[in-house]
C-alpha cells in the first residue's frame, strides 16, 4: 500500500491511520514491531506532529498499537490470531511424540566423518583470499573437476574429461540445468517410483513421467525418451542391477535413441562385491548422463554433486551453461578438491563402508534375536537399509504409524507391483541410530506390534 498524502478526498490524519492499519492487518508489520516516533514520522511525511499524533491515537484506541512510556508505540497482538489463520494451512505443524529412534531419516552416523580433518581443509580454503573475492566458475572449479575426473576414472570407469563435468549443490540443481537441454524428449521413465524429488523436477518442466516397469510390459520405453535409474540402488533396500541387464539397457538405448540418466547413488557402499562398472563407462560415454554426489560420502549438509555430460550434450551446455550461476560453495569446492587430492576421499569410503557394514549386520542380528520367528531381516547388497518382513496382522503402514506414536521412525514398504502381496515390510536405516540403542529400540518396536495385536478383536 502506498501512502498518498495529496488525495483531496480524505483528511491527512485518516490517510496516515489507514496506511498503518493496512500494514498491521496484512501482517507486514508483525506484533511487537515499533512504529516511528511521532516526531520522526512527522519529519518523514512533512506533516504536523498533531496530525501524526491524531492518527496514532486512533490506532491505539482501536487496539492496533499500544503506547509504552519512555519507549514508543508498538503493534499489539490484537489481530494476531485472526491474521495467523491465513497462514496456518501452509505451515508445517509438528504433531505426535518426539522421535527417539530414527530409523527412517537420511542422516549419517557422526563417527563416519572426521570433522577435525574437514575443518582444516575449510580453514585452508578460507585463507585463499584472492580466489574468494570472485564468484565461482559456473561449471565448477576447474581443479575440483580435475580431481573428480581422476577419481571417476579410477573407481567407476567413467569416460570423461574435466570439461564434461558440471558441479552443483545437489542433484536437483543439476537436473534444473539438464532438463531444458533435453526438452525435446517429452517422456521420462523412472525405475525407482519412490524418487519423488527427481520426478518433480521433470514434471515442473512439463515432462510426462512414467514407470519403466509398466512400459516394459507394453513393449518398452518409447523412442526418443529419457530413462532415469539408480543402477546401484535398484530397490529401496539396495538391489544392484546386474551387468547383463546394464548391457541390455545400453543396447536398447542405442537402438531407440533413449537418453539414460545414471544416478550412481550409493555405488560406493557395496558390502560383499566389487562395484559393477557404470553404465556410462560401458556405453563408451555416449547417450548417458552420469550423476554423482558427495553427500553420503561426507555429510548431507555438504551439498556437492556433479554431472558428467555426454559429447552430444556438452556443446549445448557450452552455449547455455554460462547463464547458470554456480550453486555450490566455492570455499567448499576448494576444500573438497584438496581433500580428494590428498587421498582422504578414498580413505573416507573405506572407513564408512566398514562402519555401515558392521552396523547393518548388527541391526539384522538384533532383529532376528528380538523378533525371533516373527521377523525375516534382509541385508541389502548396498546402502544403509535393512528390510524386515514381519509376521503380523498389521499392514506396513499401520506398523509405521504405531511405531511413530511410540517414538520410533521406520519406513513402510508397499507391495511390489505385479507381485502377490506377502508379509508386511518395513525399512530401517542403520545410519542415524547408534548400535548401543538398537536393542532397546527393537524391543520397543516389538512391544508396540504385539500389544496392538493383543488389543485387536478376534478374527
Amino acid at each position: 500500500m502506498k501512502l498518498d498524502l495529496n488525495d483531496p478526498g480524505q483528511s491527512r490524519y485518516l490517510r496516515v491511520y489507514n496506511y498503518y492499519r493496512e500494514l498491521i492487518c496484512s501482517g507486514k508489520m508483525e506484533p511487537g514491531s515499533k512504529l516511528p516516533s511521532i516526531r520522526k514520522c512527522s519529519m518523514q511525511l512533512q506533516l504536523s506532529r498533531t496530525t501524526v499524533e491524531t492518527a496514532y491515537m486512533m490506532l491505539a484506541a482501536e487496539g492496533y498499537i499500544i503506547s509504552r512510556p519512555q519507549s514508543g508505540y508498538y503493534v499489539t497482538e490484537l489481530l494476531n490470531s485472526d491474521r495467523g489463520k491465513e497462514w496456518e494451512s501452509g505451515s508445517v505443524k509438528k504433531e505426535g511424540p518426539e522421535i527417539r529412534y530414527d530409523f527412517a531419516s537420511s542422516n549419517v552416523d557422526r563417527d563416519s566423518f572426521q570433522f577435525d580433518l574437514w575443518r582444516r581443509y575449510i580453514k585452508s580454503s578460507l585463507r585463499q583470499d584472492e580466489r574468494l573475492l570472485s564468484y565461482g566458475e559456473p561449471q565448477g572449479e576447474l581443479e575440483l573437476r580435475e580431481a573428480i575426473c581422476s577419481y571417476l576414472g579410477r573407481h567407476r570407469n567413467v569416460i570423461c574429461t574435466p570439461d564434461h563435468i558440471v558441479v552443483g549443490a545437489g542433484v536437483q540443481s543439476l537436473l534444473h540445468i539438464l532438463c531444458p537441454m533435453v526438452k525435446d524428449r517429452r517422456t521420462a521413465y523412472f525405475y525407482n517410483p519412490g524418487f519423488r524429488q527427481g520426478r518433480t523436477i521433470f514434471e515442473d518442466f512439463e515432462f510426462r513421467t512414467r514407470d519403466i516397469r509398466t512400459a516394459q510390459e507394453n513393449g518398452g520405453a518409447e523412442p526418443g525418451s529419457i530413462c532415469y535409474l539408480t543402477p546401484s540402488q535398484m530397490t529401496v533396500w539396495g538391489g544392484v542391477m546386474h551387468i547383463s541387464e546394464r548391457m541390455e539397457l545400453i543396447k536398447e538405448a542405442f537402438e531407440r535413441d533413449i537418453l539414460i540418466i545414471e544416478d550412481d547413488y550409493n555405488s560406493e557402499f557395496r558390502y560383499y562385491n566389487r562395484p559393477t562398472p557404470s553404465l556410462q563407462g560401458l556405453s563408451g560415454g555416449r547417450s548417458v548422463v552420469y550423476l554423482g554426489t558427495f553427500s553420503k560420502l561426507l555429510l548431507p549438509s555438504i551439498r556437492m554433486s556433479f554431472m558428467v555430460l555426454p559429447p552430444e550434450l556438452l556443446k549445448l551446455y557450452k552455449e547455455r551453461g554460462r547463464y547458470y550461476n554456480q550453486t555450490a560453495s566455492k570455499a567448499e569446492q576448494i576444500a573438497l578438491c584438496q581433500f580428494i587430492r590428498d587421498g582422504h576421499l578414498e580413505s573416507q569410503i573405506r572407513k564408512t563402508r566398514k562402519l555401515y557394514t558392521a552396523k547393518a549386520k548388527k541391526l539384522c542380528e538384533d532383529i532376528g534375536r528380538i523378533f525371533g520367528s516373527r521377523a525375516i531381516p534382509h541385508l541389502g547388497e548396498a546402502g544403509f537399509l535393512v528390510l524386515a518382513e514381519l509376521r503380523t496382522e498389521l499392514t506396513s503402514e499401520q506398523i509405521a504409524q504405531k511405531a511413530a506414536q511410540a517414538g520410533i521412525a521406520v519406513r513402510a514398504v508397499a507391495p511390489e507391483a505385479g507381485k502377490e502381496k506377502g508379509l508386511p515390510r518395513i525399512l530401517l536405516s542403520c545410519a542415524a541410530v547408534g548400535t548401543e540403542r538398537y536393542e532397546e529400540a527393537l524391543q520397543e518396536l516389538y512391544r508396540v506390534i504385539t500389544a496392538e495385536e493383543n488389543n485387536s478383536p478376534a478374527r
